[in-house]
């Protein structure tokens, strides 16, 4: 995918969408598919915001249940459901125990109540449903409850995902259909007339160079960025998102089997403790934020809660805060509601339209990223009525890049010539596919080309020289962050990606022409970042 920012100023688009994560990627792919033209901005890199810093979850949300919030659970187990089909790479399903410990708030009727009422609203789901776990079942089943004073608990199951890799999935399959995407621009300025937005001017973040991009429909989907943008082009506008920030803490692997939901005793708020890549994810909370969305870090008193709430019900775990690896948080962009915790707001997702015309999209969940984009779209659909459009086919369209062309003879020629010299082994070809898909295709061609592209970059990971190849010349990546944090993720490991730092930049430097200072700079940077995470746990 070729960065090309002239491609913004060739023609009027029907729909300039600004904002690069999943609900922006979504609305792009959608009104793609159905014929719209529309160009995607974003002024960081794509999932660089709210929707990398997730619990990783595609779940109904068992906690809605409490606040009766039927709909919503519904609708996002039924989203749910169509992502384990449509994207079964990047989201799987993950057993879940809900353990009554301690003095939990939530009393064993209640949970098991909950559990009823989640499988009755699933349905048939190819999850299967809940069951109950008593005694030593329970402590065979997970062990690190064997000295907490949990006898009982509910075991049920959601699904795992790549939060990050689904939205550059998404965005791929926008830019496939026909849409205009590009990272690093930034809205510096609006275009109108008779008092109806009618385009923008971005400036590109890396040459500084601006351009001006006309449009006939602006749509908002930049999280809690959204009132900025809103009183960027009117001042006056009230805002209308309530942002929430939700930190997580990445611990070694304590020995989890299954994801567990723990209840805080001091609040009551419901946070988890979920094995991820060999690491373990703790989090999140929910507290209202004032500052930068771009800003946001977890503190050193949002860990300290994490870390006591944990040893407080799992005192067995004894967790360190020295031991932690990383921190990260994110801004929620929840529809304003007064005179609630921020737990309690509805994730319902909001339309709102403001008298000069931009849309704007609030609130929802990353599980129904694609619900809010098929409403989203048929919204504006009914401001486009003399164009003729497609019906919307994302709830049967797969996600990114289908593996069904590995069955095609000349895949098969390609395959076995890579073995028969052992370029590369059978396990390694496996995991390119569950990670790129089709898209493996064009690594195991560099392989099959110049064996030193399937080179590993560190002794710590799987990934090859060509996969940091592909991040930048199929993926947008532009700087060690961007491929670190975001398309490898081994900035979140227990090496942080230090030990592969120097060969990365050497590729990315061929591939994009830095000279020696940026590159120098591009590290320093990347330092910089990776300090930033753990700013928090000094304290």
């Amino acid at each position: 995918m070729t960065r090309d920012p002239a491609r913004l100023t060739d023609q009027t688009f029907d729909l300039l969408i600004i904002g690069g994560g999943i609900v922006g990627a979504g609305i792009a792919r959608d009104a793609a598919q159905r014929g719209f033209s529309c160009a995607l901005v974003e002024a960081g890199d794509f999932a660089s915001g709210t929707s990398s810093k997730t619990t990783k979850l595609i779940h109904g949300g068992l906690r809605y249940l409490e606040q009766l919030d039927f709909p919503l659970v519904r609708e996002s187990l039924r989203e749910r459901e169509l992502l384990l089909k449509l994207a079964p790479r990047l989201v799987q399903p993950l057993p879940f125990l809900i353990p009554v410990v301690g003095n939990s708030p939530r009393p064993w009727p209640l949970v098991r109540l909950g559990a009823l009422l989640y499988d009755w609203l699933a349905g048939k789901s190819s999850v299967g449903k809940h069951r109950v776990l008593r005694g030593s079942k329970l402590h065979q089943a997970e062990p690190l409850l064997q000295k907490s004073s949990a006898q009982r608990a509910v075991l049920y199951s959601d699904a795992q995902m790549d939060d990050t890799r689904l939205v550059l999935s998404t965005i791929l399959a926008a830019a496939d259909e026909g849409a205009v995407v590009l990272n690093y621009m930034k809205v510096v300025e609006w275009r109108s007339e008779a008092g109806r937005l009618t385009g923008a001017k971005v400036e590109d973040q890396l040459s500084g160079q601006r351009h001006a991009i006309q449009a006939k429909r602006i749509v908002n989907a930049t999280g809690p960025w959204a009132d900025r943008l809103r009183q960027m082009a009117d001042p006056n506008l009230s805002p209308i998102v309530r942002p929430s920030k939700g930190i997580h803490l990445v611990y070694p692997d304590v020995g989890l089997r299954h994801a567990l939901v723990l209840a805080s005793e001091s609040d009551q708020r419901i946070f988890f403790l979920i094995p991820w890549r060999g690491l373990t994810l703790i989090g999140t909370t929910d507290t209202d934020y004032s500052g930068d969305p771009g800003a946001v870090q977890a503190t050193s008193e949002e860990v300290e809660y994490l870390i006591r709430e944990t040893n407080r019900l799992l005192p067995q775990l004894r967790l360190e805060r020295e031991r932690i690896i990383s921190t990260f948080a994110g801004v929620r962009p929840l529809a304003a509601q007064e005179h609630k915790d921020p737990w309690a707001v509805s994730r319902t997702h909001l339309i709102h339209e403001d008298s000069n015309g931009m849309v704007t999209i609030v609130g929802g969940k990353f599980t129904t990223f694609r619900k809010i984009a098929e409403d989203v779209v048929d919204w504006l659909a009914r401001k486009f009525r003399e164009k003729k459009l497609n019906p919307c086919k994302t709830a049967q369209s797969p996600i990114g890049p289908a593996s069904g062309t590995w069955r095609s003879e000349e895949m098969k020629e390609l395959l076995q010539s890579l073995l028969q010299y052992a370029q590369i082994y059978p396990s390694e070809v496996s995991r390119l596919v569950q990670r790129y898909g089709a898209g493996a295709r064009t690594i195991l061609q560099w392989i099959r080309q110049d064996p030193r592209w399937a080179k590993p970059l560190c002794p710590h990971h799987p990934f090859t020289r060509g996969e940091v190849r592909y991040a930048v010349e199929e993926e947008m990546a532009l700087s060690l962050s961007d491929l670190l944090w975001r398309r490898l993720q081994i900035g979140w490991s227990l090496c942080q990606g230090l030990d592969c730092l120097e060969a990365c930049a050497e590729i990315m430097q061929e591939a994009l022409g830095w000279s020696a200072d940026e590159q120098h700079q591009k590290i320093e940077q990347y330092r910089e970042e990776m300090a930033s995470a753990h700013r928090s746990l000094q304290s």
